[in-house]
């Protein structure tokens, strides 16, 4: 049996859900784990969409039948992985974030409308990666197309500490895959027309620039000592961060950041690059934290 902690999807029967699974079957043959497929619903709501198995008056096992869906459709994509279905009568939010105490990564969808098959998405999906305690992965796209085709794995990082766990998660399934590591700095300088003068004076461009170097010269020695044999290459980016990481993800077969950089409040448990990446990447995202 797998000593690897098991990949846990969160599923409600929503596209985004059906993508997140079929994700979550590839990253747990690739980690050797056990993949776990979780439907979560309030224990006061017994109400499920007419549309879904056992509707109305059949709450409990239409909830468990809405499951089983999710873990079929893992198989379909995986048929030789380890897979489970459960159902968790407690909200998504706070069953994902207790599932991810073992879980070696928790897979969410990016989001529909709706009420029950909605759930997973938006809000939840912000709460997960900001709260979970290991990486949460939300899924944009189509993940079809990220099918057998060797994309890079691209990276944001800023010199916090969370961005240098992201660089080493980044790494490590990038040489997993056998994919070429991308590692992306963005620097930026320019503000409001009434801070010019101040930025000039405290934060002159040639400084950013420099010290944007220096953090992907650091950045890139880190990943040659872990990893000599994999391919890497980065860039300097002169933009704010959300913006270039979005555009970076476009060709990317996922994108890795840290929960929190080195901007805002240290209480920000996430920071608003990562929460940006959640809502507009063009492919799965990983929070590290």
């Amino acid at each position: 049996m797998s000593t690897v902690g098991p990949v846990v999807v969160g599923y409600d029967g929503s596209p985004s859900a059906t993508s997140a699974v079929r994700w979550g079957a590839r990253e747990a043959r690739r980690c050797g784990a056990r993949l776990e497929v979780v439907f979560a619903r309030d224990a006061h709501d017994t109400h499920l969409e007419p549309s879904l198995p056992g509707g109305g008056e059949n709450a409990q096992a239409g909830a468990r039948a809405l499951a089983e869906r999710g873990r079929v459709q893992a198989l379909e994509v995986e048929p030789d992985i380890e897979a489970e279905a459960t159902v968790e009568y407690t909200t998504p939010a706070a069953t994902l974030v207790g599932t991810s105490l073992d879980a070696s990564v928790v897979v969410v969808g990016s989001g529909d409308h709706g009420r029950v098959r909605g759930e997973l998405g938006g809000s939840v999906a912000l709460a997960v990666a900001a709260h979970a305690h290991c990486p949460v992965v939300v899924v944009h796209g189509d993940v079809e197309a990220l099918r057998d085709v060797n994309l890079p794995v691209v990276v944001g990082v800023d010199g916090s500490t969370h961005a240098t766990g992201a660089l080493s998660h980044a790494a490590e399934v990038a040489a997993s895959r056998g994919a070429s590591l991308r590692v992306v700095v963005a620097w930026w300088t320019r503000a409001s027309a009434h801070l010019e003068s101040y930025m000039a004076a405290e934060f002159p461009r040639e400084r950013a620039e420099n010290g944007a170097e220096r953090l992907l010269a650091a950045a890139l020695a880190q990943v040659h000592e872990e990893y000599p044999e994999l391919e890497v290459e980065g860039s300097t980016v002169e933009a704010q961060p959300a913006p270039a990481l979005v555009r970076a993800s476009e060709g990317a077969e996922r994108l890795v950041v840290g929960s929190r950089g080195r901007g805002g409040f240290a209480a920000l448990v996430l920071g608003s690059v990562s929460h940006s990446l959640v809502r507009e990447a063009h492919c799965p995202v990983t929070i590290v934290r």
